[in-house]
């Protein structure tokens, strides 16, 4: 039997929730994998790793539906640690994750055995590179476009800088 395939990549995903602060669940990555194809390389990657605690090989994959919107997406999680690596595109850093940002993923499945797993065996998983191609929406993004659209204007006779002081 071939060694399962213990990386996996995904490419231009949405980012629903980046949660790098413990407060007791752990520190995580969450996705948007309503895409048919990125929901099945999440669970064929789970199920060839047999990934997973309670339900080993099944992937987790949570359904939320937006209540004023009605629209439903599929969620997954992924755990990051102090040996997540991030990069970003254009200037983009880890401050710009969270909801809307889109961004390509490495994540690899591994073999544990602590004090928890009773002696056993199990399969976790956790991001290993980010790579941040669009950064989260705010309303501070807004602003700034409009801000920068302004720039092309004259400024009125009153707001025109005068001599600095020093």
């Amino acid at each position: 039997m071939a060694e399962p395939n213990t990386k996996l990549k995904l490419q231009k995903v949405r980012v629903i929730f980046y949660n790098d602060v413990d407060e007791g669940f752990g520190t995580s990555i969450t996705i948007d994998c309503t895409d048919p194809t990125v929901k099945k390389q999440i669970e064929d990657w789970v199920k060839e790793n047999n990934i997973g605690k309670e339900t080993p090989g099944e992937a987790k994959i949570r359904e939320y539906t937006n209540e004023k919107t009605g629209e439903t997406t599929l969620q997954y999680a992924f755990k990051i640690n102090e040996f997540t690596k991030y990069a970003g595109l254009n200037g983009l850093s880890e401050k710009d994750l969270g909801y809307g940002a889109v961004i390509d993923l490495i994540a690899n499945a591994y073999t544990y055995n602590n004090r928890f797993t009773a002696g056993k065996d199990r399969v976790g998983q956790s991001a290993s590179a980010i790579v941040i191609r669009s950064g989260a929406a705010t309303g501070g993004d807004s602003d700034l476009a409009e801000l920068l659209g302004d720039l092309g204007e004259e400024p009125d006779e009153e707001v025109k800088a005068g001599n600095v002081p020093f």
